[in-house]
């Protein structure tokens, strides 16, 4: 049985939190946050006494289409409420919102020169690129070809 995107996808994206979390030198772990009436869910989440680090990460290798993108400025937009909500409750509170990529092409959606890129620095998103083994690069475009109906695997 092949395995599916979502899986790798989610796999790929905790393996990126981590690695992110050592550079840090911070634990960073899936956390829902309640913003009014709402509750919205970060891949990674670290509250020190006066510091919070809020991370979105997405596991995705090679050219971006229309959809693909969109869910990248949800991330974008996700990460600027809660940053928002959060400063408003705590003035003193220092949030980092970071976007973590899995390849520069892919991050290319939020550091280049058209708006999203602006978005992005408005709000304060910092985007990382997280070196990935060759292994675990190779399986992201497996599962990407495999879910790509336009592609024959033969």
């Amino acid at each position: 049985m092949p395995i599916l995107l979502p899986d790798v996808q989610q796999l790929v994206e905790k393996i990126m939190v981590n690695e992110f979390a050592r550079e840090l030198g911070k634990e960073l772990g899936r956390a829902t946050i309640p913003v009014g009436k709402a509750k919205v869910t970060v891949d990674g989440f670290h509250r020190g006494e006066s510091r919070m680090v809020l991370v979105e990460a997405w596991a995705h290798v090679g050219k971006v289409r229309k959809a693909q993108r969109d869910k990248v400025l949800g991330d974008t937009l996700k990460l600027a409420l809660v940053t928002s909500a959060l400063r408003r409750s705590d003035p003193t509170l220092n949030v980092e919102s970071y976007l973590l990529f899995a390849d520069q092409t892919a991050a290319n959606i939020v550091n280049g020169k058209g708006w999203p890129s602006l978005a992005a620095k408005e709000f304060g998103i910092a985007t990382r690129v997280i070196p990935l083994s060759a292994d675990v690069i190779d399986t992201i475009k497996e599962a990407q070809a495999r879910q790509d109906i336009r592609i024959d695997l033969g």
